[in-house]
């Protein structure tokens, strides 16, 4: 590690200390539906359709974005997700309610259901900022998402925000096998569309990916994909497509600066909680159910907040795991929760090391 880079890496340290002992909340992630028109090979919540799960009323959705925004400041950003949350059939009622409150929104969609008008809707009720879902080229992105016509769908939506006056237009893409060697092609897509950034995501093990082992890149291949992200992360920043790795997985400091804008920081607990289709507390909404800490029909959630999230934040529990003996746990501090699985003592998969992945 350079002089510069021990720099801000130990800058960076205390900047997380600073946020974890703070825990301001700025992102909440509202799981409307677990329901989908997709029934994805990878989905972690083994979202279907006609999900008989019970799920909270568009009410009491009603109800708890008022609580947040009388009990949290105006800086809160709000994150609708599922599920699918276009197939709600209150989508635009509930974020009617966050434009209401003059808070800021955004969600995260598969692109299926969405069409001019519905995205015209989308704006009209204050539509921030939207992250739209492309797997690779036709052939990689149907298989993944099981849907013969889940490309075209997606496409389109691509090109409805691509055109429109939003100013943070996102993709993402579940890199596995197939879709692997076609990354040159979809930033080239993506570029002539009009996304302006694209954030990449290795599939974890949870759900239905679980047990898939077609789906999931090596540790060999992983590698192979932060290599094309640091040699084009550049190239198409000129051409005003902004890549990014994603938010999970740590990485050495010098190493994580040409992946990422912001080093590595699981904020899950700290600045991110998540209230689930069914009312669940957590902090990322893909969270094993182990890391649960409340529930919003129950409890009250500025409580749970400031009492039971402790060990998203303190990470107290690594000295007991695999990670207690890896030379990177002081930085690391076991990675991202959403990726740990607490019965093995070990994550699901680490970028740093081969030992420990699947």
């Amino acid at each position: 590690m350079t002089v510069k880079h021990h720099i801000q890496s130990t800058a960076h340290r205390y900047y997380k200390k600073f946020e974890i002992k703070d825990h301001n909340l700025l992102y909440l992630f509202l799981e409307i539906t677990r329901k989908c028109n997709l029934k994805c090979l990878h989905c972690g919540s083994d979202c279907i359709a006609d999900a008989q799960s019970p799920e909270l009323t568009t009410d009491s959705w009603l109800k708890i974005i008022d609580y947040f925004c009388e009990r949290y400041s105006p800086e809160l950003t709000f994150v609708i997700t599922g599920g699918e949350p276009l197939v709600h059939k209150d989508m635009i009622t509930i974020v009617t309610r966050i434009k209401n409150n003059n808070r800021r929104w955004g969600m995260v969609s598969n692109g299926m259901a969405l069409n001019p008008e519905k995205f015209k809707a989308l704006v009209d009720a204050g539509l921030y900022s939207i992250t739209l879902s492309i797997d690779g080229l036709e052939n990689a992105h149907n298989k993944l998402r099981n849907n013969p016509i889940a490309f075209n769908k997606a496409i389109t939506a691509l090109e409805i925000v691509g055109k429109s006056a939003l100013k943070f237009k996102d993709a993402v893409t579940c890199v596995y096998p197939d879709n692997l060697n076609q990354l040159n092609a979809v930033a080239e897509l993506l570029v002539d569309k009009g996304i302006t950034s694209w954030r990449l995501f290795r599939i974890f093990p949870s759900g239905r990916a679980e047990n898939n082992a077609s789906i999931q890149l090596s540790f060999s291949q992983t590698q192979q994909m932060l290599d094309w992200i640091k040699t084009n992360k550049p190239v198409y920043a000129e051409r005003g497509l902004n890549i990014n790795l994603s938010c999970e997985g740590w990485l050495p400091f010098s190493e994580d600066k040409q992946l990422r804008d912001e080093p590595f920081f699981c904020r899950a607990g700290v600045n991110i909680a998540s209230v689930l289709c069914d009312g669940h507390i957590t902090g990322c909404s893909n969270n094993d159910k182990s890391f649960y800490r409340g529930n919003i029909l129950n409890d009250d959630f500025s409580y749970v907040w400031e009492n039971n999230f402790n060990d998203f934040r303190q990470r107290e529990w690594t000295s007991n795991t695999v990670c207690n003996d890896c030379e990177h746990v002081k930085e690391c501090m076991a990675g991202s929760i959403h990726l740990w699985n607490f019965g093995e003592k070990k994550p699901k998969f680490c970028y740093a090391k081969e030992i420990i992945t699947l």
